[in-house]
C-alpha cells in the first residue's frame, strides 16, 4: 500500500479515531489553536527520546504540492511561500524551525514523489544543504541528527536501487556524528509500498550487520508506523504523532493526473475523501501526549512538509507556528527552545 494512497485504511480506523467527512475549517480555529497552546502548561515533564519528523525534498525537483494547492484549493498555505526545496535560504529556516519544536532527528525521504529514486542521491541539492548545516551546528543550542527514509511513488525501489542507496549512505552519512543510531547501528527507513515479501526480506536482511533497518507502513501492523489513528498502537521503539490527516489533495491528484478523470466533481472528492480533523491542534495533543505517555524510544512526527496529505506541521500561514510551539510544549521542551521562538 502506497503512503499516499492509505485512505482505505483510515476508513477502517472510523471506529478507534476521531475521523471526520468535513474540512477543517480555518474560521475560528486559529483562536482555538492559541488557546489550545496556552492550555499546555510550559513545565511538562521532559520526554527524554529521540523526537523526529519526516521531511520530503521533493519540492526541488516537481511542484506537484504546490500546483495541487493552487488548481485543486486547500485548507493551508506554507508561510515560506512556495518555495523551492533547494533554496539556501528555505532549507536554514525550516532547520531553525525544526530546533524552535524541539525536534531531534530528520527523517528525510529519498524519494517518496516524483521519478527520482534512490539512485539520485548524489545529485540531491537539499540533502547537501542540511549536510553542511549539521556539520556546522557547533553554535546551535539544539543539534539535529539524521535518518535515511527510502521510498518509491507508487510502488518499491528495486533491489538494485536500494543496494546503491544503502551503499550511498554507508560510503557518505552513517559515519559522519549527525548520523541517528539505534542499537549501536545507523538507523535506515525503507517504506513499505507492497507486503512484506521475502524478494524485500532478502534485500533488507544482508544490510543488518551494518545497519539497524526497520520497515514503515501505515497504520497498525507488525511494522513501525508512519501514521496511525488515535489512541496509537503502544510500541517500545516508535510511535507516531500526526496533527491530523485529509487525503483530498493526493486523491484529486491521482484522480486528476494518473487516471485522467476530469468529470468527478472537486467538491464530491471533498465530501467522500477520509480526513481526520486537526481540531485545532488538539488531536495533535492527544496524539502526542499518548505517545509520550508511552515513552517509546522515538517520537516520529508525520510530518514536517507532506503537504499533499495534510500532515503537515510546518508554519501556515493559518496557523503560523502553532505546531511548532504544540511539539516543544507537550513534549517538556519549551524553555531549552526558547532562544528560537524569534517570529510569531
Amino acid at each position: 500500500m502506497n503512503r499516499r494512497r492509505f485512505g482505505q485504511v483510515a476508513l477502517a480506523s472510523v471506529a478507534s479515531s476521531r475521523l471526520f467527512a468535513s474540512s477543517d475549517p480555518c474560521n475560528g480555529k486559529v483562536a482555538q489553536g492559541i488557546h489550545i497552546l496556552e492550555g499546555v502548561t510550559d513545565h511538562n515533564a521532559r520526554y527524554a527520546g529521540a523526537v523526529a519528523v519526516f521531511f520530503t525534498s521533493h519540492f526541488q525537483f516537481t511542484d506537484r504540492d504546490w500546483n495541487s494547492i493552487k488548481e485543486y484549493g486547500n485548507d493551508y498555505h506554507p508561510l515560506a511561500g512556495y518555495y523551492k526545496g533547494d533554496d539556501p535560504v528555505i532549507v536554514k529556516k525550516q532547520l531553525h524551525w525544526m530546533r524552535r519544536a524541539g525536534i531531534d532527528v530528520i527523517v528525510y525521504d529519498a524519494y517518496g514523489a516524483g521519478l527520482w529514486r534512490p539512485t539520485d542521491l548524489p545529485k540531491d541539492e537539499t540533502l547537501k544543504l542540511i549536510l553542511q548545516d549539521l556539520a556546522n551546528q557547533q553554535n546551535e543550542p539544539r543539534k539535529l541528527k539524521l535518518i535515511i527514509w527510502f521510498e518509491a511513488y507508487m510502488g518499491m525501489p528495486t533491489a538494485r536501487e536500494y543496494d546503491f542507496g544503502f551503499s550511498y549512505v554507508k560510503q557518505y552519512l552513517a559515519e559522519k556524528d549527525f548520523y541517528f543510531r539505534y542499537h549501536g547501528k545507523p538507523l535506515v527507513l525503507p517504506y513499505l509500498n507492497t507486503d512484506y515479501i521475502d524478494a524485500v526480506d532478502k534485500v533488507y536482511e544482508k544490510q543488518r550487520d551494518y545497519f539497524e533497518v526497520r520497515p514503515v507502513k501505515a497504520y497498525k501492523s507488525n511494522f513501525w508506523s508512519y501514521i496511525d489513528s488515535y489512541p496509537q498502537q503502544r510500541r517500545g521503539g516508535w510511535m507516531s504523532a500526526s496533527p491530523g490527516f485529509d487525503s483530498y489533495l493526493e486523491t484529486v491528484y491521482i484522480m486528476r493526473q494518473v487516471h485522467k478523470d476530469t468529470t468527478t466533481p472537486l467538491d464530491q472528492v471533498r465530501v467522500d475523501v477520509p480526513r481526520v480533523d486537526r481540531d485545532g491542534g488538539a488531536y495533535y495533543v492527544r496524539q502526542l501526549g499518548w505517545a509520550k505517555q508511552s515513552n517509546p524510544d522515538i517520537i516520529f512526527v508525520s510530518g514536517w512538509n507532506d503537504w499533499q496529505y495534510g500532515c503537515q506541521i510546518e508554519p501556515a500561514e493559518e496557523y503560523k507556528f502553532l505546531y511548532l510551539d504544540l511539539t516543544s510544549k507537550v513534549l517538556g521542551r519549551w524553555s531549552e527552545t526558547q532562544s528560537y521562538r524569534d517570529e510569531t
